[in-house]
C-alpha cells in the first residue's frame, strides 16, 4: 500500500532526513505517531491542522483506522520513503514543505491589536478549560487542574511584577503536564506562553532564557506526545494556527484556526499567548 503524503513542515522532514529507523508509538483515530530516536512524527488524517511534527496524508479518518499498523511495528526510512510495519509505504517526494518557525515580532501597536483580538476570541469560545481563568475565576476554581493552574499563574504574575525571573520561570514550569488528554492544557498554555515571546521580540530576555531552561529540564514530568510539542516550540516551531498571528487576523479568524487544534489544545494555546501578550510590559 503506497501513500503519497501531501503536506509537511520543513521541522519534520529534517527530523526524517536525521534517521533511518524507529517504531511506531501509538495509533489513534486519526493519527499514527511513529518514535524516531525519541523524537515523534505524526501521520494524519487529511483534515488534520498541521504542527512541526505532522506528515498530512490523502486519507480520512475512518481510512487511517483501517490501515494495517499497530504499536511497536517497525519503521523504516530511506529515499524519501517511510515503510511502517510490512504493507504501507508513505512517500514524502511530492509533499508541499512547510516552514512553521515562528520569527516575526510585531510592533507595539501591532501587539495592542492582537492583545484585544485574542481575548475577544477567547470570549467566544467556552471549553471548560484555561480560558475560564480570565473570565469565569470562580468557576475555574471548582476544577481541580484549573485551581492549581491558577495558583501557579499567580505566583509566576507577583514574580514578574517583581522582576524575579527565577521564580517566573519555576512558578511556569509547575504548569508541565498539568491537566488532562494527550497534550495537558499546562504544556499547550506554556507553548503560547513561547509563542508570545517571540511575537514580543522578548524572546531573548531574561525570563525567556531561564524558561526555556527549566522546560527543558522537566519534559519528562508530561507524556511524550505532548513532551513533542514542548520541544518543538523550545525550538520556535509552532502549528499554522500560531504562526498565522504575525498576519494580524480578526477575533474570529483567531478563533476559526485555533478551535480546529484538538478539544481544548488550540484555546489553551492561545490563552498562553493572550497571558504572554498582557503581561508583556512587565518585561520591558
Amino acid at each position: 500500500m503506497n501513500i503519497q503524503i501531501t503536506a509537511a513542515s520543513r521541522y519534520v522532514r529534517e527530523l526524517l532526513a536525521s534517521h533511518k529507523q524507529g517504531t511506531v508509538h501509538s495509533v489513534y483515530r486519526k493519527t499514527i505517531n511513529l518514535s524516531l530516536g525519541g523524537q515523534l512524527v505524526a501521520l494524519q488524517a487529511a483534515d488534520s491542522p498541521l504542527s512541526p511534527i505532522s506528515l498530512i496524508t490523502p486519507l480520512t479518518a475512518q481510512e487511517m483506522e483501517l490501515l494495517p499498523i499497530q504499536t511497536k511495528d517497525c519503521v523504516s526510512i530511506s529515499s524519501d520513503v517511510i515503510q511502517v510495519g510490512q504493507r504501507c509505504c508513505f512517500s514524502i517526494r511530492k509533499a508541499a514543505s512547510v516552514n512553521l518557525k515562528l520569527s516575526s515580532s510585531l510592533s507595539d501597536d501591532e501587539l495592542s491589536v492582537l492583545e484585544r483580538h485574542t481575548f475577544s476570541a477567547l470570549a467566544a469560545r467556552d471549553a471548560g478549560s484555561f480560558e475560564l481563568l480570565f473570565f469565569q475565576p470562580r468557576t475555574a476554581c471548582e476544577i481541580p487542574f484549573l485551581a492549581a493552574a491558577g495558583r501557579h499563574l499567580l505566583d509566576a504574575s507577583q514574580a514578574l511584577h517583581l522582576s524575579d525571573w527565577e521564580a517566573a520561570a519555576r512558578a511556569f514550569g509547575r504548569l508541565i503536564g498539568l491537566g488532562l488528554g494527550l497534550t495537558p492544557g499546562g504544556d499547550d498554555f506554556l507553548c503560547g506562553i513561547l509563542a508570545g515571546l517571540i511575537l514580543c521580540s522578548i524572546d531573548r530576555h531574561p525570563l525567556s532564557i531561564i524558561l526555556h531552561e527549566t522546560i527543558a529540564k522537566n519534559l519528562v514530568n508530561t507524556n511524550q506526545i505532548s513532551a513533542a510539542f514542548l520541544q518543538c516550540a523550545l525550538e520556535g516551531q509552532f502549528s499554522g494556527a500560531v504562526c498565522s498571528l504575525t498576519a494580524m487576523p480578526s477575533p474570529e479568524e483567531i478563533l476559526s484556526s485555533f478551535l480546529k487544534i484538538g478539544h481544548s489544545s488550540g484555546t489553551d494555546t492561545l490563552c498562553g499567548i493572550a497571558y504572554l501578550l498582557q503581561n508583556r510590559r512587565l518585561l520591558k
